[in-house]
């Protein structure tokens, strides 16, 4: 962080920080199919996923609108007191329905607070746009919600053996606990006009439209294929069923596997700590490009029965997310219009979810039947392809930005006359 920073962004970003703490102890990370397993078949899963993310995917955007609508403060603490509930209900569920209800509940939560909580500490931190200080200040909160990570997957993995049920009860106390950490945290906004139903409904529906067309422009849409399939990827193991399907494909049992992901998160840590320290070397292109390549290099790793060295796989997927997470968030927010940003935000959020949806039950299917390495090729393909788009694309922007620069630079030099 800069010295220049004002007493109330400090204040706000130790908040920040201990926020990305408390929401990040996912107790049930490591052991949440192992749960599901005692009650519903993998298959079932795969369907409940894929409907109760269905749900929460519809949610997105509206969401992010909302927020940008009527107050990103509330859309957040109701978002995460939602959240809490959902994992609540399914710790004492015993069959598809309520756990299904809950997933439900659990993902509409995180759809009304994904987007809405980075556009919230965002425009309060009102960092100078052409430093790294909002980067770096996700980076930190990425270790610290690593750290959180860490702990709750190796005790979730413990209290598993004592009973299932503890590490859904856990979750959900500590995500209804954020709403009162972050709750003196107003949404200063300006005053509006009542209107009508009607006209409210028009401007509503308008700023979704908007929200996707955003990313129809050039300085967004090469990042949707990275987007789609790399972070994708991601949403899908560490959200989705993959991770524990590849832990169950190495023959990690549910503690060694909680291990195997707190250890991944620990490694995780010290990686971020070298990108924090060295934020304004670092490429968004090498970095992009690296961590793609590597998604899909696991991928394709995992098609052999490679056992324990499973590890690396797991590692690479784990740690790949986090490092991309605050350059994307940089991109995303800098990219965006302040009165757009959260409905942005959750369009990405959106397409970052939405190959879930359908993927699922496929994986959830392929994985009963042995055939997982369909998905395995196929997406490894997809990832490749999405970065040479990509790095097209962003040699083009490059492009266009140093024209930009030239005529403006140009623009403010006084004309010279020529003399003979």
């Amino acid at each position: 962080m800069n010295e220049s920073i004002t007493d109330n962004q400090r204040w706000l970003s130790r908040k920040y920080l201990a926020y990305e703490t408390l929401t990040n102890f996912f107790f049930v990370s490591a052991v949440w199919l192992y749960f599901y397993r005692l009650f519903i078949t993998d298959q079932q899963v795969g369907i409940l996923d894929g409907l109760a993310f269905a749900i929460g995917l519809i949610a997105e955007v509206p969401s992010g609108a909302l927020a940008d609508r009527f107050g990103r403060d509330k859309m957040v603490k109701f978002g995460q007191l939602l959240a809490g509930s959902g994992f609540l209900i399914q710790a004492f569920g015993s069959s598809f329905m309520p756990l299904f209800v809950g997933q439900a509940i659990m993902m509409v939560g995180v759809s009304f607070v994904s987007g809405a909580d980075e556009a919230l500490f965002f425009g309060k931190l009102n960092f100078n746009r052409t430093s790294v200080n909002w980067r770096k200040l996700v980076t930190r909160g990425s270790q610290l919600a690593l750290v959180s990570s860490l702990i709750g997957t190796i005790a979730g993995g413990w209290l598993h053996t004592i009973n299932p049920r503890i590490p859904w009860i856990l979750t959900g106390l500590t995500l209804i606990g954020s709403v009162l950490l972050i709750w003196s945290i107003k949404d200063t906004r300006p005053e509006k006009e009542k209107q009508k139903f009607s006209v409210e409904l028009r401007e509503y529906l308008a700023s979704i439209k908007v929200g996707f067309t955003q990313f129809r422009m050039p300085k967004l849409w090469l990042y949707v294929p990275i987007i789609l399939t790399v972070q994708g990827l991601f949403y899908t193991a560490g959200w989705g069923l993959l991770r524990l399907v590849l832990l169950d494909r190495f023959h990690f049992d549910p503690f060694w596997g909680s291990v195997v992901v707190a250890t991944s998160g620990l490694m995780t840590v010290g990686i971020l700590a070298m990108m924090h320290k060295y934020a304004e070397r670092i490429s968004e292109v090498r970095v992009l490009t690296l961590i793609s390549l590597g998604a899909a290099a696991s991928l394709l790793l995992s098609l052999a029965n490679i056992g324990v060295w499973g590890f690396f796989v797991i590692f690479a997927i784990y740690a790949g997310d986090h490092v991309l997470q605050p350059f994307m968030s940089e991109v995303l927010n800098n990219r965006t219009e302040e009165n757009q940003r959260a409905t942005v935000l959750s369009v990405a959020s959106f397409l970052r979810t939405l190959p879930y949806v359908a993927l699922a039950p496929i994986i959830g299917y392929l994985n009963t039947q042995n055939n997982l390495e369909y998905f395995l090729i196929i997406w490894a393909v997809l990832i490749g392809v999405a970065v040479l788009v990509y790095l097209s694309l962003k040699k083009k922007d490059d492009q266009i930005s140093m024209i930009q620069k030239q005529v403006s630079v140009e623009s403010r030099v006084p004309e010279i006359s020529n003399f003979e």
